[in-house]
């Protein structure tokens, strides 16, 4: 080759050349040096969980441009390296950064205003308390660890506002501003707690073994959830696999006839990850009926969850669990009653991106039997007293879509429902089915500093007619330190099987109760409004006041005597009530001290008789001091000081449907006595793997008059191996 082709071959290949050191040094043909611009591809994270940002605006001062991340925290911009960004997002302080790279990770700090919790709202979607105007708290795994809760009532009733109220025979329930059992919605990963068709509801069945957390939200929630939250809905939440091998054991053992012990095993091999974990545990008492001699509870679980990758976006889920429960109390002076319950549950899920969303696929189905027998000894006699098993089936079908679209943030779905109940003589023709159908559809709406939420959800039933419910929600975020809330929210409960198709005579007792075929669901319309003020992640004061008004309750009512002269009861919707009051709560951390202070008020009553509700206590507070200390491996001690004031008991007349020591006549025929609990536990990890703990329920051995689920002082110690593969 000649000295003139090389002198003009080299002249050609030298803006080629360029080009490519510069896409090297650059690191990509999108990016721009110096003043050039290209597209930047970014993702915005919370700093101290690492979970996407949603909704989070990205303005570029020097052109003006914005633009706001998506469902998965991904944003598109374009800006030059050197630029400037500006990052807001509600609930995170404000971030100034420079483009160093097209593809830039922002790591947001959340403000003190909001705990940094997730919550699980409409469609199963799991958001930020940031993200919604609602009052929610959330109790995560170390405070169920603090407090040696094996089951979600012995955790529930330590929290101010929340109290624990007896379910004759042998249940219990919480009450959240003043609504218990049936209005209070339970769930478990999002999905019904078993027992519910056949009114065999019992918060102490469920354990807390697995569980990651437990949220509480408070106020009319059927727009997220669907019936039965009038009170608020109670969601205990399971923990996802661990990324490594890892085996966990428990064994405890107290007072009161305390044994429990559970085990389990995680890991996440992959794109496949599991956890199964099993559980036992027994006790000299029934969680609603404080009696020495016969009583006896025992519960066996298991829970399992496994989950896979399909692709880096689209993830596969299975949930699995099961229970079985003997419970035995003495009826009379003469015989002991026993209640079995066997249950089991599941889901199967899959979730990715869609149509510029992200979808939801969720199939669910349950099972329970129920079955209640008597002997004069310590095991029931077959075919004895009401033995006749009763059964209940139900099915859930999910499909829903969230969309993030600028400022908002757009959910809509889908449920279907089946549900069946077998109950041979207590319904009408022994069993009964229905179907239902739900539509929701909400949006959050960011706007600056504020966010607004609108929704609703129509339920359709085979069974008792529909029932549509708005709500609506703003919080404002006024400064760094202060965040108002307010929500307007409409609830409501269907009408259970029985309810609807009970059929029962008692010819003891000389009166029959039928149920109603024309019953409407009960309603509720609640205002709150509420604020948060923290001046720094030390300290923080948080208050919020409520109104909740409630129509169409279910109660029954006297319909004169029938052909057999006995005394004729027909459920029908009659009752109203109204529950008001304000809720506080504060929390100082202090090095390696936590201390917080709640204290809630309650107002409580009947419109149509102008009575109290029954057993609502009007004060209720809770101190609780937690510190870690520097001893061998680590040493963590926990206290708590619980006071629930005294309650009135309201009678019901003697000839009612009901019997029991309080079936005597009307009005206020006594006070349930207030508690002072202090509640202690120390636990010392000996080693890295091993830790010993101890601790002590009821120091001061309260036992107030006609309080059931206060039981006497326990002392307890336990063990606990946790081992997993280093990293």
């Amino acid at each position: 080759m000649s000295d003139g082709r090389r002198t003009a071959m080299s002249r050609r290949m030298m803006p080629l050349c360029g080009a490519l050191l510069l896409a090297v040094v650059s690191g990509g043909p999108a990016r721009a040096q110096g003043g050039g611009t290209g597209s930047v591809y970014g993702t915005v994270l919370g700093k101290a969980d690492g979970a996407p940002v949603l909704s989070a605006d990205v303005r570029v001062p020097r052109t003006g441009m914005r633009t706001r991340s998506d469902g998965r925290g991904t944003f598109r911009v374009t800006a030059a390296v050197g630029d400037s960004l500006i990052i807001r997002a509600l609930g995170f302080a404000e971030l100034r950064t420079v483009v160093q790279s097209s593809t830039p990770v922002v790591r947001l700090v959340a403000l003190a205003t909001v705990l940094p919790v997730f919550t699980t709202t409409m469609g199963q979607r799991v958001i930020r308390a940031s993200e919604s105007p609602r009052s929610v708290t959330v109790i995560g795994r170390e405070e169920i660890d603090a407090v040696a809760a094996v089951s979600a009532n012995q955790l529930l009733r330590q929290l101010p506002g929340l109290q624990e109220l007896p379910a004759p025979p042998s249940k219990t329930s919480i009450s959240i501003r003043g609504f218990d059992d049936s209005r209070v919605l339970v769930l478990i990963d999002g999905e019904p707690v078993p027992g519910a068709l056949i009114e065999s509801r019992d918060i102490g069945r469920l354990s807390t073994i697995a569980t990651e957390r437990i949220e509480v939200t408070k106020g009319p929630s059927s727009v997220e959830f669907g019936s039965d939250a009038l009170g608020g809905v109670i969601n205990i939440v399971q923990a996802a696999p661990t990324p490594r091998l890892t085996f966990d054991a428990l064994a405890r053992e107290g007072g009161l006839g305390r044994q429990e012990s559970s085990a389990g095993v995680s890991q996440t091999v992959g794109k496949f990850g599991y956890r199964v974990n099993g559980g036992w545990r027994q006790s000299d008492r029934v969680t609603g009926y404080n009696a020495i001699g016969s009583t006896f509870n025992r519960i066996y679980d298991v829970r399992t969850d496994f989950r896979y990758a399909l692709t880096d976006r689209w993830a596969l889920r299975l949930d699995m669990q099961g229970s079985q429960e003997r419970q035995r109390f003495p009826v009379d002076a003469a015989f002991n009653g026993f209640i079995d319950n066997r249950g089991g549950q599941g889901f199967a899920e899959v979730r990715g991106p869609l149509l510029g969303g992200n979808i939801r696929a969720r199939a669910f189905e349950q099972r329970f039997v129920y079955q209640y027998r008597q002997s004069r000894g310590l095991l029931p006699i077959k075919d004895s007293a009401d033995s006749l098993e009763q059964r209940e089936r139900q099915g859930r079908y999910l499909l829903s879509y969230t969309r993030v679209a600028g400022a908002h943030a757009i959910d809509v779905g889908a449920q279907r429902s089946h549900r069946t109940l077998v109950a041979p003589q207590k319904v009408t023709g022994d069993r009964a089915d229905e179907q239902i159908t739900e539509l929701f559809a909400r949006d959050s709406w960011t706007l600056g500093n504020v966010l607004m939420t609108a929704g609703a959800r129509h339920t359709s039933s085979t069974l008792w007619g529909s029932s549509t419910n708005p709500s609506f929600g703003v919080a404002w975020q006024t400064s760094s330190s202060v965040r108002l809330r307010s929500n307007v929210a409409r609830g409501f409960r269907a009408p259970g099987f029985k309810e609807i198709r009970y059929t029962f005579t008692n010819p003891a007792g000389g009166y029959t109760l039928t149920g109603n075929p024309d019953l409407l669901p009960e309603s509720s319309w609640s205002t709150s409004l509420g604020g948060t003020w923290a001046p720094s992640t030390r300290l923080s004061f948080d208050v919020e006041g409520y109104r909740n008004d409630v129509s169409g309750l279910v109660d029954w009512r006297y319909e004169g005597d029938n052909a057999a002269g006995f005394q004729s009861y027909r459920y029908v919707n009659v009752a109203r009530a109204r529950t008001q009051g304000v809720e506080s709560n504060a929390r100082v951390t202090a090095g390696a001290t936590d201390v917080t202070v709640g204290y809630d008020f309650l107002r409580a009553r009947d419109l149509n008789s102008g009575l109290p509700l029954s057993r609502r206590a009007s004060h209720t507070a809770r101190l609780r001091v937690a510190r870690e200390w520097t001893v061998r491996q680590g040493l963590s001690t926990d206290a708590s000081v619980r006071y629930t004031g005294n309650a009135p008991l309201v009678g019901i007349p003697s000839g009612a449907p009901i019997t029991g020591p309080f079936s005597t006549e009307s009005g206020v025929i006594g006070r349930q006595g207030a508690l002072l609990s202090v509640d202690a536990q120390l636990r010392l990890a000996v080693t890295r793997e091993l830790e010993v703990s101890g601790g002590v329920n009821n120091l001061l051995n309260q036992q107030p008059n006609l309080w059931t689920p206060a039981f006497a002082r326990q002392f307890y110690v336990g063990l606990r191996w946790r081992w997993s593969v280093a990293p």
